[in-house]
């Protein structure tokens, strides 16, 4: 089963109302406002659409098939480039003052600034028939691992790239960095398996690449695994060991959810520095454009069973900007365990990230369980200088999702750790209603609350672990799964009550055993009726449940409800559990 990414965050979807609460944490935090009808189509903005990652094991680049004789033909017609990173490129700075400075992120800095000094002009296409192909027709091209960048070096890490077509129409620049200097990497179509010769025939020579993939030792030693993708309008992801690709981060986000319909800023150039020999870490940097702003990226890509990528942006704005989102992550929920209506599916649960996590400067860990809400949903949470945050896949029993393909279970987590002081701000959770896996339907990324000026320049550095940790601290006890369901009824009564069953595990709680010592608290936003109020020990998980009822009629707007476990002296012994119940 071959899973694709047809488009952006939001695309395809158009907004027409929109559910906003606001969660207690946030309670100092701007209000959200009502959004109006939006739509966010951008072809070119989606999502990274390699092989998913449940097939792209299975199809892994050492099986690619014996060429044939065309395929002998541009072998011989490439045998210039056994070294390819020194043959493929040319000088780019002719200038000797400049050539005679070492490349570094302060070069990618000048450009962007420079970039933004300029009106903002659209990247040129590639030809029609590319961008008519569907994701089958444009799978057919393969690229060869033979032809890697820094394959034939031996190095620690390899490069492959992606051949435009269909929703990738936007070509991107690719450089190189070494140590006698920097030059482009030009396209040549004589790395790629084309299905047939007149195809092949019909690429241009000067086509150029729609993005990038390093591969390093992952999970079997000597063989070379797929890492991190930049794919897609400004999205890339990575993984760890284990893991397949779920959930993805975006370089920046502008106004997503807005009246006026989402921005899709792009990289339109790579400089990849060749690493060395003995390297545990790959540097690429890149430029970012749209119309309302240019930036320069710095990319250190630290590969293992959790692979951190930290990222340093420096943003320049050509105009106002009412919504900036720093660190954006997207991923896509359709149901779980709090879903009181399922799909029609013989999977009991079906995610990439189940929950978002939240790392507070008072001391609190904040855990918000995801959902398909039936309306739009936006929230808002205050996050001034925040510690940490991010979206992840916590449960990781193969039983909750019976998925042999896509293997829910393997999905990693991505924590995002701010360096430096970031000063007020909020973060923000978008929720949108979904009836398919395929698109994105969930976004999670932090706002400034400083307008964002046009003629700006803004620094922002932070880390991404992509891996399967909790994060959270070992001493609290963190959420499990959060049920949510019709509670059960005598025949012939209406079912018009709610029952929550949070599991809570871990930490000092697992060690406490008397109901005394354990102590449920719950609130709401508003007034509301809130009954049964229970923890109970649950002897199959070693933790503690906690229930309540909640009755439909207060339901007719979302909930907003807090809970955790306190022990005999008020102290949390659990995170914060967050959510927004409907009806």
């Amino acid at each position: 089963m071959t899973r694709h990414w047809p488009a952006g965050v939001l695309a395809g979807f158009v907004v027409l109302s929109a559910a906003i609460a606001l969660p207690a944490t946030a309670a100092d935090a701007p209000k959200a406002a009502e959004q109006g009808t939006s739509e966010a189509t951008a072809a070119d903005a989606s999502k990274a659409t390699e092989q998913d990652a449940s097939k792209a094991k299975a199809k892994d680049a050492s099986e690619t098939t014996a060429a044939d004789a065309s395929d002998a033909k541009a072998k011989d017609a490439s045998k210039a480039q056994d070294n390819p990173d020194a043959d493929a490129q040319t000088t780019e700075d002719s200038d000797a003052a400049q050539t005679s400075r070492r490349f570094d992120y302060n070069r990618v800095v000048d450009k962007a600034e420079a970039l933004a000094a300029k009106p903002y002009s659209e990247p040129p296409k590639i030809p029609q028939f590319l961008q008519d192909f569907d994701f089958a027709a444009l799978d057919q091209i393969k690229y060869k691992p033979d032809n890697a960048l820094w394959h034939e070096r031996q190095l620690p890490f390899e490069v492959m790239f992606y051949h435009p077509g269909s929703y990738y129409v936007h070509p991107v620049k690719i450089h190189l960095v070494t140590d006698d200097g920097v030059g482009e990497f030009r396209f040549d179509k004589n790395r790629f398996q084309y299905p047939n010769e007149d195809l092949r025939n019909r690429i241009p020579d000067d086509l150029g690449y729609a993005g990038l993939k390093f591969m390093h030792e992952l999970d079997t030693p000597g063989k070379l695994d797929e890492i991190a993708s930049f794919l897609g309008a400004s999205y890339f992801r990575a993984l760890g060991a284990e893991q397949h690709y779920g959930l993805s981060a975006r370089g920046l986000a502008i106004d997503t959810g807005g009246d006026k319909g989402e921005e899709f800023p792009a990289f339109v150039s790579f400089w990849l520095v060749r690493p060395r020999p003995q390297a545990r870490t790959v540097t690429a940097y890149a430029l970012l454009d749209s119309p309302s702003a240019a930036g320069a990226y710095k990319f250190e890509i630290n590969p293992g069973d959790s692979t951190v990528t930290r990222v340093e942006a420096t943003l320049f704005t050509r105009k106002a900007i009412g919504k900036l989102g720093v660190a954006p992550l997207t991923s896509m929920y359709m149901w779980g365990e709090n879903s009181l209506a399922r799909l029609d599916d013989y999977r009991p649960e079906a995610h990439d990230s189940d929950g978002m996590l939240i790392s507070a400067t008072n001391g609190e860990w904040l855990w918000r369980p995801l959902r398909n809400p039936q309306k739009l949903s936006m929230n808002q949470f205050s996050a001034d200088n925040v510690r940490g945050f991010g979206l992840l896949q916590r449960d990781r029993n193969f039983d909750h999702y019976q998925d042999l393909d896509y293997e829910y279970e393997k999905r990693p987590n991505a924590w995002i750790t701010p360096e430096g002081d970031w000063g007020k701000g909020h973060l923000e959770l978008v929720q949108i209603p979904s009836d398919s896996e395929v698109n994105d339907n969930i976004a999670l990324y932090w706002v400034p609350n400083d307008p964002v000026e046009a003629g700006a320049r803004l620094h922002y550095a932070y880390s991404i672990r992509w891996g399967k940790e909790l994060a959270s601290p070992a001493s609290l006890a963190h959420t499990t799964a959060s049920r949510v369901g019709r509670a059960a009824v005598t025949p012939g009564q209406p079912r018009n009550t709610i029952q929550v069953a949070i599991e809570f595990e871990g930490g000092e709680l697992g060690k406490l055993t008397d109901p005394g010592s354990v102590q449920p608290r719950v609130n709401a936003m508003r007034d509301a009726t809130i009954n049964n109020i229970e923890a109970v020990r649950n002897p199959h998980t070693g933790g503690w449940r906690l229930t309540f009822l909640v009755p439909t009629d207060s339901l007719k707007t979302p909930l907003e409800l807090r809970a955790y476990l306190a022990g005999s002296d008020g102290g949390a012994l659990t995170e914060t559990w967050s959510y927004a119940l409907s009806p």
